[in-house]
Protein backbone atom coordinates (compact mmCIF):
# COMPACT_ATOMS: atom_id res chain seq x y z
CA UNK A 1 0.00 0.00 0.00
CA UNK A 2 1.06 3.40 -1.02
CA UNK A 3 1.71 5.43 2.15
CA UNK A 4 -0.38 9.09 0.58
CA UNK A 5 -1.61 10.88 3.55
CA UNK A 6 0.70 13.06 5.90
CA UNK A 7 0.57 14.72 9.12
CA UNK A 8 -1.75 17.64 7.16
CA UNK A 9 -3.45 15.67 4.40
CA UNK A 10 -2.13 13.89 0.77
CA UNK A 11 0.37 16.97 -0.74
CA UNK A 12 3.21 16.43 -3.65
CA UNK A 13 4.26 18.93 -6.69
CA UNK A 14 0.74 19.60 -8.81
CA UNK A 15 0.73 16.56 -12.04
CA UNK A 16 2.61 14.35 -10.18
CA UNK A 17 1.54 11.65 -8.06
CA UNK A 18 -0.45 11.51 -6.21
CA UNK A 19 -2.30 14.82 -7.51
CA UNK A 20 -1.72 13.41 -11.06
CA UNK A 21 -5.09 12.98 -13.56
CA UNK A 22 -6.12 9.17 -12.16
CA UNK A 23 -4.72 9.11 -8.96
CA UNK A 24 -7.04 12.13 -7.81
CA UNK A 25 -9.82 10.19 -9.84
CA UNK A 26 -9.49 7.15 -7.52
CA UNK A 27 -8.71 9.98 -4.71
CA UNK A 28 -12.48 11.34 -4.85
CA UNK A 29 -14.01 8.50 -5.80
CA UNK A 30 -12.13 6.28 -2.41
CA UNK A 31 -13.23 9.51 -0.23
CA UNK A 32 -16.61 9.21 -1.59
CA UNK A 33 -17.30 5.44 -0.82
CA UNK A 34 -15.46 5.57 2.89
CA UNK A 35 -17.85 9.12 3.83
CA UNK A 36 -20.30 8.69 1.41
CA UNK A 37 -22.33 12.19 0.42
CA UNK A 38 -22.75 15.20 -0.04
CA UNK A 39 -19.28 16.54 0.32
CA UNK A 40 -18.29 20.25 1.04
CA UNK A 41 -15.39 21.61 -0.91
CA UNK A 42 -13.18 24.43 -0.45
CA UNK A 43 -9.79 25.76 -2.37
CA UNK A 44 -7.02 28.01 -2.22
CA UNK A 45 -6.17 30.42 -5.19
CA UNK A 46 -3.03 28.39 -6.85
CA UNK A 47 -3.68 27.53 -10.11
CA UNK A 48 -3.87 23.79 -9.63
CA UNK A 49 -6.90 24.43 -7.03
CA UNK A 50 -9.43 24.27 -9.72
CA UNK A 51 -8.12 21.72 -11.85
CA UNK A 52 -7.75 19.35 -8.87
CA UNK A 53 -11.47 19.93 -7.73
CA UNK A 54 -13.03 19.44 -11.17
CA UNK A 55 -11.08 15.59 -11.16
CA UNK A 56 -12.40 14.99 -7.33
CA UNK A 57 -15.87 16.01 -8.86
CA UNK A 58 -15.54 13.11 -11.61
CA UNK A 59 -14.43 10.66 -8.67
CA UNK A 60 -17.16 11.59 -7.01
CA UNK A 61 -19.37 11.63 -9.65
CA UNK A 62 -18.05 8.15 -10.60
CA UNK A 63 -20.73 6.49 -7.38
CA UNK A 64 -23.21 9.29 -7.00
CA UNK A 65 -21.52 11.16 -4.33
CA UNK A 66 -22.77 14.84 -4.44
CA UNK A 67 -20.32 17.57 -4.53
CA UNK A 68 -20.82 21.06 -2.55
CA UNK A 69 -19.33 23.52 -3.84
CA UNK A 70 -17.93 26.07 -1.20
CA UNK A 71 -15.65 28.35 -3.61
CA UNK A 72 -12.22 29.89 -2.52
CA UNK A 73 -12.00 29.69 1.61
CA UNK A 74 -9.20 29.23 4.17
CA UNK A 75 -8.93 25.08 5.69
CA UNK A 76 -10.28 26.40 9.25
CA UNK A 77 -14.09 27.49 7.30
CA UNK A 78 -14.13 24.26 5.30
CA UNK A 79 -13.91 22.34 8.54
CA UNK A 80 -16.22 24.40 10.61
CA UNK A 81 -18.66 24.67 8.01
CA UNK A 82 -18.70 20.89 7.55
CA UNK A 83 -19.44 20.85 10.78
CA UNK A 84 -22.33 22.89 11.17
CA UNK A 85 -24.04 21.97 7.60
CA UNK A 86 -25.60 18.71 6.71
CA UNK A 87 -22.61 17.04 4.72
CA UNK A 88 -21.10 13.54 5.60
CA UNK A 89 -17.70 15.22 4.96
CA UNK A 90 -15.23 18.20 3.56
CA UNK A 91 -12.26 18.04 1.27
CA UNK A 92 -9.86 21.23 0.96
CA UNK A 93 -7.55 21.99 -1.90
CA UNK A 94 -4.30 23.12 -0.94
CA UNK A 95 -0.49 23.06 0.30
CA UNK A 96 -0.86 25.38 3.33
CA UNK A 97 2.26 27.76 3.29
CA UNK A 98 3.70 25.71 0.31
CA UNK A 99 4.23 27.81 -2.79
CA UNK A 100 2.06 27.51 -5.78
CA UNK A 101 3.85 24.44 -7.58
CA UNK A 102 2.28 22.25 -4.95
CA UNK A 103 -1.06 20.89 -3.90
CA UNK A 104 -2.50 18.81 -1.45
CA UNK A 105 -5.98 17.37 -0.14
CA UNK A 106 -7.12 17.48 2.89
CA UNK A 107 -9.97 15.56 4.50
CA UNK A 108 -12.70 15.91 7.24
CA UNK A 109 -15.31 13.74 8.76
CA UNK A 110 -18.83 14.85 9.04
CA UNK A 111 -17.94 15.94 12.80
CA UNK A 112 -15.42 18.75 11.15
CA UNK A 113 -12.43 16.67 12.32
CA UNK A 114 -9.41 15.65 10.12
CA UNK A 115 -9.89 12.10 9.48
CA UNK A 116 -8.68 9.17 11.84
CA UNK A 117 -5.60 7.41 11.07
CA UNK A 118 -7.84 4.54 10.22
CA UNK A 119 -10.31 6.39 7.85
CA UNK A 120 -7.19 7.57 5.82
CA UNK A 121 -5.77 4.03 5.94
CA UNK A 122 -9.04 2.98 4.41
CA UNK A 123 -8.60 5.29 1.68
CA UNK A 124 -4.83 4.83 1.06
CA UNK A 125 -6.13 0.89 0.47
CA UNK A 126 -8.68 1.20 -2.13
CA UNK A 127 -6.70 4.33 -4.07
CA UNK A 128 -4.21 1.19 -4.46
CA UNK A 129 -6.90 -0.76 -5.39
CA UNK A 130 -8.35 1.57 -8.01
CA UNK A 131 -5.43 2.47 -9.69
CA UNK A 132 -4.37 -1.17 -9.56
CA UNK A 133 -7.52 -3.03 -11.17
CA UNK A 134 -6.43 -1.90 -14.56
CA UNK A 135 -9.16 0.70 -14.77
CA UNK A 136 -8.17 3.58 -17.61
CA UNK A 137 -9.51 6.36 -15.25
CA UNK A 138 -7.26 8.75 -17.16
CA UNK A 139 -8.68 7.37 -20.92
CA UNK A 140 -12.27 7.51 -19.08
CA UNK A 141 -12.91 10.71 -16.88
CA UNK A 142 -9.92 12.66 -17.79
CA UNK A 143 -10.66 13.99 -20.99
CA UNK A 144 -13.55 16.31 -19.48
CA UNK A 145 -11.27 18.65 -17.41
CA UNK A 146 -8.78 20.48 -19.45
CA UNK A 147 -6.85 22.37 -16.71
CA UNK A 148 -7.22 25.70 -18.90
CA UNK A 149 -10.93 25.32 -19.21
CA UNK A 150 -11.89 25.15 -15.61
CA UNK A 151 -13.77 27.65 -14.03
CA UNK A 152 -11.06 29.29 -11.52
CA UNK A 153 -11.86 30.56 -7.85
CA UNK A 154 -15.05 32.16 -7.10
CA UNK A 155 -17.06 33.22 -3.96
CA UNK A 156 -19.88 31.44 -2.90
CA UNK A 157 -22.46 32.16 0.08
CA UNK A 158 -20.35 29.96 2.26
CA UNK A 159 -17.72 33.08 2.74
CA UNK A 160 -20.65 35.03 4.77
CA UNK A 161 -21.46 31.68 6.68
CA UNK A 162 -18.11 31.18 8.21
CA UNK A 163 -17.53 35.24 8.99
CA UNK A 164 -20.97 34.69 11.12
CA UNK A 165 -19.94 31.69 12.89
CA UNK A 166 -16.92 33.64 13.58
CA UNK A 167 -18.69 37.16 14.47
CA UNK A 168 -21.03 35.92 16.66
CA UNK A 169 -17.92 34.75 19.46
CA UNK A 170 -17.46 38.48 19.65
CA UNK A 171 -19.81 41.29 20.87
CA UNK A 172 -21.90 42.82 18.37
CA UNK A 173 -21.15 46.50 18.08
CA UNK A 174 -17.94 47.39 16.08
CA UNK A 175 -15.77 46.52 19.28
CA UNK A 176 -12.77 47.41 17.61
CA UNK A 177 -13.77 50.62 15.91
CA UNK A 178 -10.39 53.15 15.65
CA UNK A 179 -8.53 49.67 16.29
CA UNK A 180 -5.60 49.89 13.19
CA UNK A 181 -4.36 46.59 11.47
CA UNK A 182 -2.41 45.66 8.60
CA UNK A 183 -3.50 42.05 7.30
CA UNK A 184 -0.55 40.57 5.28
CA UNK A 185 -2.80 37.83 3.44
CA UNK A 186 -0.54 35.89 1.74
CA UNK A 187 -1.88 36.23 -1.75
CA UNK A 188 -3.70 33.22 -0.05
CA UNK A 189 -7.78 32.08 0.92
CA UNK A 190 -8.08 35.23 3.68
CA UNK A 191 -7.33 37.84 0.77
CA UNK A 192 -11.07 38.90 0.71
CA UNK A 193 -12.66 37.29 3.79
CA UNK A 194 -9.99 38.59 6.26
CA UNK A 195 -10.25 42.77 5.83
CA UNK A 196 -13.95 41.95 5.46
CA UNK A 197 -14.43 40.69 8.98
CA UNK A 198 -11.84 42.84 10.65
CA UNK A 199 -13.91 45.87 8.94
CA UNK A 200 -17.35 44.97 10.15
CA UNK A 201 -16.43 44.60 13.32
CA UNK A 202 -14.85 48.35 13.18
CA UNK A 203 -11.53 48.19 12.41
CA UNK A 204 -9.08 50.41 10.08
CA UNK A 205 -7.68 47.89 8.00
CA UNK A 206 -4.92 47.86 5.38
CA UNK A 207 -4.20 45.10 3.30
CA UNK A 208 -0.96 43.49 1.89
CA UNK A 209 -0.59 40.83 -0.51
CA UNK A 210 -4.60 40.08 -1.25
CA UNK A 211 -4.35 40.08 -4.90
CA UNK A 212 -3.90 36.36 -5.50
CA UNK A 213 -2.89 35.47 -9.13
CA UNK A 214 -2.81 31.54 -9.13
CA UNK A 215 1.12 31.97 -8.61
CA UNK A 216 1.91 34.14 -6.20
CA UNK A 217 0.50 32.85 -2.93
CA UNK A 218 3.36 32.46 -0.06
CA UNK A 219 5.30 34.22 -2.83
CA UNK A 220 7.50 35.94 -0.23
CA UNK A 221 4.74 37.19 1.55
CA UNK A 222 2.43 35.80 5.00
CA UNK A 223 3.27 33.86 7.55
CA UNK A 224 6.52 32.45 6.39
CA UNK A 225 8.12 35.52 5.36
CA UNK A 226 6.31 38.45 7.55
CA UNK A 227 9.49 40.97 6.82
CA UNK A 228 7.17 42.95 4.33
CA UNK A 229 4.62 42.97 7.03
CA UNK A 230 7.12 44.40 9.84
CA UNK A 231 8.44 47.10 7.23
CA UNK A 232 4.53 48.32 7.12
CA UNK A 233 3.35 48.59 11.15
CA UNK A 234 6.75 50.40 12.00
CA UNK A 235 6.12 52.80 9.52
CA UNK A 236 2.43 52.95 10.29
CA UNK A 237 2.49 52.49 13.60
CA UNK A 238 -0.54 50.18 13.43
CA UNK A 239 -1.95 48.55 16.58
CA UNK A 240 -1.57 45.35 15.30
CA UNK A 241 0.22 43.59 11.80
CA UNK A 242 -1.16 39.80 11.45
CA UNK A 243 0.09 37.48 8.46
CA UNK A 244 -1.82 34.35 7.70
CA UNK A 245 -0.67 31.59 5.42
CA UNK A 246 -1.92 30.51 2.30
CA UNK A 247 -4.92 28.85 3.51
CA UNK A 248 -5.47 30.50 6.48
CA UNK A 249 -4.99 27.94 9.11
CA UNK A 250 -1.98 29.77 11.38
CA UNK A 251 -1.50 33.71 11.45
CA UNK A 252 1.64 35.48 13.35
CA UNK A 253 1.89 38.85 14.49
CA UNK A 254 3.81 42.30 14.59
CA UNK A 255 3.66 44.39 17.64
CA UNK A 256 2.84 48.12 17.20
CA UNK A 257 6.32 48.89 17.65
CA UNK A 258 7.64 45.95 14.73
CA UNK A 259 8.43 42.94 17.00
CA UNK A 260 7.34 39.48 15.36
CA UNK A 261 5.25 37.49 17.73
CA UNK A 262 5.09 34.22 16.43
CA UNK A 263 2.83 30.90 17.97
CA UNK A 264 4.57 30.53 21.35
CA UNK A 265 4.02 34.38 21.81
CA UNK A 266 -0.12 33.76 21.54
CA UNK A 267 -0.03 31.04 23.32
CA UNK A 268 1.73 32.91 26.44
CA UNK A 269 -1.00 35.49 25.88
CA UNK A 270 -4.18 33.36 25.60
CA UNK A 271 -3.24 31.34 28.42
CA UNK A 272 -2.67 34.41 30.78
CA UNK A 273 -6.04 36.10 29.86
CA UNK A 274 -7.75 32.49 30.96
CA UNK A 275 -5.66 32.07 34.17
CA UNK A 276 -6.48 35.51 35.16
CA UNK A 277 -10.59 34.18 34.37
CA UNK A 278 -10.03 31.47 36.21
CA UNK A 279 -10.59 29.39 33.08
CA UNK A 280 -7.46 27.56 32.42
CA UNK A 281 -8.46 24.21 33.69
CA UNK A 282 -6.69 21.97 33.98
CA UNK A 283 -3.93 24.76 34.11
CA UNK A 284 -2.06 23.00 31.20
CA UNK A 285 -1.51 24.14 27.95
CA UNK A 286 -0.98 21.87 24.84
CA UNK A 287 2.15 22.80 22.55
CA UNK A 288 4.14 20.52 19.99
CA UNK A 289 8.17 18.77 19.98
CA UNK A 290 8.87 22.37 18.24
CA UNK A 291 7.57 24.70 20.92
CA UNK A 292 10.64 27.22 22.61
CA UNK A 293 11.96 26.05 25.84
CA UNK A 294 12.28 29.09 27.31
CA UNK A 295 8.32 29.52 26.61
CA UNK A 296 7.91 25.88 28.80
CA UNK A 297 10.06 27.61 31.35
CA UNK A 298 7.70 30.78 31.47
CA UNK A 299 4.78 28.54 32.12
CA UNK A 300 6.57 26.80 34.80
CA UNK A 301 7.37 29.89 37.11
CA UNK A 302 3.27 30.93 36.22
CA UNK A 303 1.74 27.24 37.34
CA UNK A 304 1.02 26.53 34.05
CA UNK A 305 2.31 23.26 32.48
CA UNK A 306 3.14 22.68 29.37
CA UNK A 307 2.13 19.04 27.50
CA UNK A 308 4.09 17.97 23.93
CA UNK A 309 2.90 16.50 21.51
CA UNK A 310 4.48 15.45 17.70
CA UNK A 311 4.35 18.15 15.40
CA UNK A 312 0.50 18.74 13.97
CA UNK A 313 -2.32 20.72 14.93
CA UNK A 314 -3.89 17.05 14.61
CA UNK A 315 -1.92 15.75 17.55
CA UNK A 316 -2.48 19.35 19.59
CA UNK A 317 -6.53 18.58 19.12
CA UNK A 318 -6.14 15.02 19.82
CA UNK A 319 -4.08 15.68 23.06
CA UNK A 320 -6.19 19.09 24.14
CA UNK A 321 -9.65 16.44 23.98
CA UNK A 322 -7.50 14.10 25.84
CA UNK A 323 -6.68 16.14 28.57
CA UNK A 324 -8.99 18.68 28.29
CA UNK A 325 -6.99 21.35 27.97
CA UNK A 326 -8.40 24.72 26.91
CA UNK A 327 -5.58 26.02 24.86
CA UNK A 328 -2.73 24.78 22.20
CA UNK A 329 -0.64 25.49 19.43
CA UNK A 330 2.61 25.36 17.38
CA UNK A 331 5.10 28.18 17.10
CA UNK A 332 4.23 28.52 13.20
CA UNK A 333 1.01 30.09 13.96
CA UNK A 334 -1.70 27.31 14.63
CA UNK A 335 -3.45 27.86 17.24
CA UNK A 336 -6.64 25.75 18.55
CA UNK A 337 -9.34 27.08 21.56
CA UNK A 338 -11.29 24.65 22.85
CA UNK A 339 -14.85 26.23 22.72
CA UNK A 340 -14.51 26.80 19.17
CA UNK A 341 -11.37 25.51 17.01
CA UNK A 342 -11.45 21.94 15.43
CA UNK A 343 -8.21 23.29 13.68
CA UNK A 344 -5.71 26.08 13.58
CA UNK A 345 -7.75 29.08 12.51
CA UNK A 346 -5.51 32.30 11.76
CA UNK A 347 -8.42 34.29 11.70
CA UNK A 348 -9.74 33.24 15.02
CA UNK A 349 -6.55 33.69 16.57
CA UNK A 350 -6.22 37.44 14.94
CA UNK A 351 -9.59 38.03 16.39
CA UNK A 352 -8.73 36.76 20.23
CA UNK A 353 -5.36 39.15 20.21
CA UNK A 354 -7.27 41.83 18.66
CA UNK A 355 -9.51 41.19 21.56
CA UNK A 356 -7.23 40.96 24.52
CA UNK A 357 -5.20 44.11 22.97
CA UNK A 358 -8.51 46.30 22.93
CA UNK A 359 -10.00 44.69 26.82
CA UNK A 360 -6.54 44.73 28.80
CA UNK A 361 -5.82 48.34 27.14
CA UNK A 362 -2.20 46.89 26.27
CA UNK A 363 0.29 46.98 24.09
CA UNK A 364 0.86 43.08 22.54
CA UNK A 365 4.46 44.20 23.66
CA UNK A 366 3.12 44.17 27.02
CA UNK A 367 0.64 41.56 26.54
CA UNK A 368 4.18 39.40 25.92
CA UNK A 369 6.30 40.82 28.19
CA UNK A 370 7.98 38.71 30.92
CA UNK A 371 9.26 35.79 29.19
CA UNK A 372 12.50 35.04 27.23
CA UNK A 373 12.58 33.15 24.00
CA UNK A 374 15.46 30.35 23.88
CA UNK A 375 17.91 30.85 21.63
CA UNK A 376 16.41 27.82 18.31
CA UNK A 377 18.31 26.97 15.75
CA UNK A 378 16.35 25.32 12.91
CA UNK A 379 18.24 23.22 9.88
CA UNK A 380 16.52 21.30 7.31
CA UNK A 381 18.75 18.54 5.40
CA UNK A 382 16.63 17.38 1.45
CA UNK A 383 16.57 14.01 1.89
CA UNK A 384 15.72 11.28 -1.25
CA UNK A 385 14.45 8.52 0.75
CA UNK A 386 12.93 8.96 4.79
CA UNK A 387 15.29 6.49 6.19
CA UNK A 388 14.07 5.13 9.64
CA UNK A 389 16.40 7.32 12.11
CA UNK A 390 16.17 4.07 14.43
CA UNK A 391 17.99 1.82 11.78
CA UNK A 392 20.83 4.57 11.47
CA UNK A 393 22.30 3.65 14.95
CA UNK A 394 25.77 6.11 14.79
CA UNK A 395 23.32 9.22 14.22
CA UNK A 396 21.51 8.10 17.23
CA UNK A 397 23.88 7.58 19.33
CA UNK A 398 25.03 11.48 18.13
CA UNK A 399 21.59 12.80 19.07
CA UNK A 400 21.54 11.49 22.52
CA UNK A 401 24.87 12.30 22.94
CA UNK A 402 24.13 15.75 22.28
CA UNK A 403 20.98 16.06 24.49
CA UNK A 404 22.55 14.45 27.01
CA UNK A 405 24.70 17.65 26.77
CA UNK A 406 22.18 19.46 26.71
CA UNK A 407 20.39 18.71 29.51
CA UNK A 408 19.32 21.32 32.22
CA UNK A 409 19.58 24.15 29.46
CA UNK A 410 18.31 23.10 26.48
CA UNK A 411 17.00 20.51 24.26
CA UNK A 412 17.60 19.12 20.72
CA UNK A 413 14.40 17.37 18.27
CA UNK A 414 15.47 15.53 14.96
CA UNK A 415 12.66 14.32 12.94
CA UNK A 416 11.55 14.24 9.68
CA UNK A 417 9.10 16.95 7.80
CA UNK A 418 5.55 15.22 7.51
CA UNK A 419 4.96 17.53 4.18
CA UNK A 420 8.23 17.72 2.56
CA UNK A 421 11.46 15.37 2.32
CA UNK A 422 12.91 16.95 4.42
CA UNK A 423 14.93 16.36 7.81
CA UNK A 424 14.25 18.72 10.56
CA UNK A 425 16.92 19.01 12.97
CA UNK A 426 15.87 21.78 15.74
CA UNK A 427 18.34 22.58 18.86
CA UNK A 428 17.83 25.08 21.80
CA UNK A 429 20.04 26.25 24.48
CA UNK A 430 21.10 29.19 26.30
CA UNK A 431 23.66 30.24 23.68
CA UNK A 432 23.60 30.43 19.65
CA UNK A 433 27.03 29.49 19.60
CA UNK A 434 26.17 26.17 21.31
CA UNK A 435 23.40 25.80 18.71
CA UNK A 436 25.56 26.20 15.67
CA UNK A 437 28.48 24.12 16.98
CA UNK A 438 26.20 21.15 17.76
CA UNK A 439 24.20 21.49 14.59
CA UNK A 440 27.28 20.88 12.49
CA UNK A 441 28.77 18.49 14.42
CA UNK A 442 24.87 16.42 13.71
CA UNK A 443 24.87 16.95 10.36
CA UNK A 444 28.52 15.52 9.77
CA UNK A 445 27.24 12.32 11.24
CA UNK A 446 23.73 12.54 9.34
CA UNK A 447 25.65 13.05 5.95
CA UNK A 448 27.90 10.21 6.70
CA UNK A 449 25.21 7.93 7.21
CA UNK A 450 22.05 9.00 5.51
CA UNK A 451 22.21 7.70 1.89
CA UNK A 452 21.23 10.94 -0.05
CA UNK A 453 22.05 11.64 -3.58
Amino acid sequence: MTKLFGTDGIRSRAGDFPLNPPSILAIGQAIGERLGGPILIGQDPRASSPWIAALLKQGLDSIGVELEDAGMLPTPAVAILTKRTPVRGGIMISASHNSYEDNGIKVFGADGRKLAEGDETGIETRVGELLGLGQDLSATRQADVDPHDVETYRRTPCENHYMELLAERFPSRPWLKGFRIIADCANGAMSTLAPALFASCGAEVSTIHASPSGENINAGCGALHPESLIDHVRKSRADLGVAFDGDGDRSIFVSSTGELVDGDGVLLVMARRLKKDGRLTPPAVVGTSMTNYGLELAFAEEGIALIRVDVGDRYVFQEMLSSGAQLGGEPSGHIIFSDYGLSGDGLLTALKVSEAIVREELTLDELVRGWQSAPQLLRNLRVSEKIPLESLPTVGEKISEIAKRLEGRGRIVVRYSGTEPLLRIMIESDSADTNNAYADELLGVVEKNLRNP
